[in-house]
């Protein structure tokens, strides 16, 4: 089996895949990658790329997880194809172009990976995702043994399932090492309750479970179905989710001076520990971005919502307000940080937004950006989250709709 692209997760609007380190990557230097996909047009494409309706296109060209997800896909039956190649410099010595109609490119610069099963991911079904369960909550049990030296063990745990009595068994648990070589195996095809304990686990990189209910006259699924889908087929249940990785080896996160634990906690995955600033031309890492502010404010947007777009040149003109009041007066004003986290489609719709703001931003190819999201509880936009910058307590879920006043929010702080 060769190594490629594999699939980790899908539901009805979304697919995320996974794949190999390319070429030899450092703390220093990562590997930036280019990630390409195409709806598939027919049970016959083979995922080449020949022009016209089978020509890629780019979802991010610096991302520097060898794990994506890409959103809001809908309407390709025949699934989904995806490729992704390590970014290389072509012989001038700048960077090689990404490919695209018209454009020229040194192919030997640039060398795509495909999926590792010549078969495309497919979402699910509206109805396939109402049946799913819940993801899996998994910990690593400090207080169990591993018989392995140099080994831990996972706790893993899940809420029970609700079906008819008499119709269910028992459920089936998967698990994979987050690592993009290796898929999804199973651990046990019918477990009668609901927690279990995985021992022996080694890898650095850490491990991911999911489950499904195991229910009487299961009929027209199989494992192989899983290489190009979360669901076995047939009248079987889909997997769930994915749980959060646990067992993972990360480098210490930078944070020191004044800025909230709970705050950087909330960012604990972000590449290199740095966010997006000054409309994406620098960086500045979590340490500085928090240290020392009263207030920090979370504004989930998107360039393709009128209301945003109207809403941001307000947000804009308070944030520089809120700068020049505390540069005059540091010690009696309250100092502001406002974090875009962006809920457009695309790579080129946040950079052409973000490009309009003065604030800091999450990384668009960030599995960071869509926690804090979800962690927000994001179901529309434009949403503005106010937190307490010392101790990251929630101050108000939703300031859109209030007045933007620095005075109304330092009083919540006093």
């Amino acid at each position: 089996m060769s190594e490629g692209i594999i699939l980790v997760d899908a539901d009805d609007a979304s697919i995320t895949v996974s794949w190999p380190s390319i070429g030899k990557p450092s703390s220093s230097h990562p590997t930036k990658y280019t990630l390409q996909y195409r709806p598939s047009t027919s049970s016959t494409d083979n995922g080449i790329d020949s022009g016209g309706s089978l020509l890629y296109n780019s979802l991010a060209t610096d991302i520097t997880s060898t794990t994506a997800r890409k959103r809001n896909l809908t309407g390709a039956g025949h699934g989904f194809w995806f490729r992704v190649s390590a970014a290389t410099k072509v012989k001038t010595g700048t960077p090689a172009p990404l490919k695209r109609s018209g454009a020229s490119l040194d192919k030997s610069s640039m060398d795509y990976l495909g999926h590792t099963y010549r078969r495309s991911f497919k979402v699910l079904t509206m109805m396939e995702q109402s049946r799913r369960m819940q993801a899996p909550v998994a910990r690593i049990d400090r207080s169990a043994a591993s018989p392995m030296p140099n080994s831990y063990v996972a706790h893993v745990s899940w809420a029970p399932y609700q079906e008819e009595e008499g119709v269910f068994l028992g459920f089936k648990l998967q698990m994979r090492e987050n690592s993009g070589k290796v898929g999804w195996s199973t651990v046990a095809k019918c477990l009668s309750g609901t927690e279990v304990k995985k021992k022996n686990l080694t890898s650095r990189h850490g491990y991911m479970f999911r489950v499904r209910p195991v229910l009487q006259g299961e009929t027209g699924g199989s494992e192989s179905n899983l290489d190009m889908s979360v669901s076995e087929g047939g009248n079987v249940v889909p997997f769930s989710s994915a749980s959060d990785v646990v067992g993972a080896i990360r480098d210490k996160a930078r944070s020191g001076g004044s800025s909230s634990s709970d705050l950087v906690k909330l960012f604990k995955n972000l590449p290199k520990n740095t966010l997006l600033s000054k409309g994406g031309i620098s960086k500045v890492s979590l340490s500085d971005a928090f240290a020392n502010v009263d207030l920090v404010f979370f504004y989930a947007s998107a360039h393709w919502c009128p209301p945003c777009r109207k809403y941001t040149p307000q947000l804009v003109k308070f944030y520089n307000d809120a700068k020049r009041s505390y540069a005059s007066n540091p010690t009696r004003a309250k100092s502001v940080e406002i974090v875009f986290i962006s809920a457009d489609h695309d790579l080129n719709g946040f950079k052409n937004y973000y490009a309009t703001m003065p604030w800091l931003a999450a990384p668009f190819d960030a599995d960071t950006r869509e926690h804090v999201m979800s962690w927000m509880k994001v179901t529309g936009v434009p949403k503005l989250m106010c937190l307490d910058g010392r101790s990251g307590k929630i101050l108000e879920s939703n300031s859109v709709g209030r007045a933007l006043d620095l005075t109304r929010f330092s009083k919540m702080i006093k």
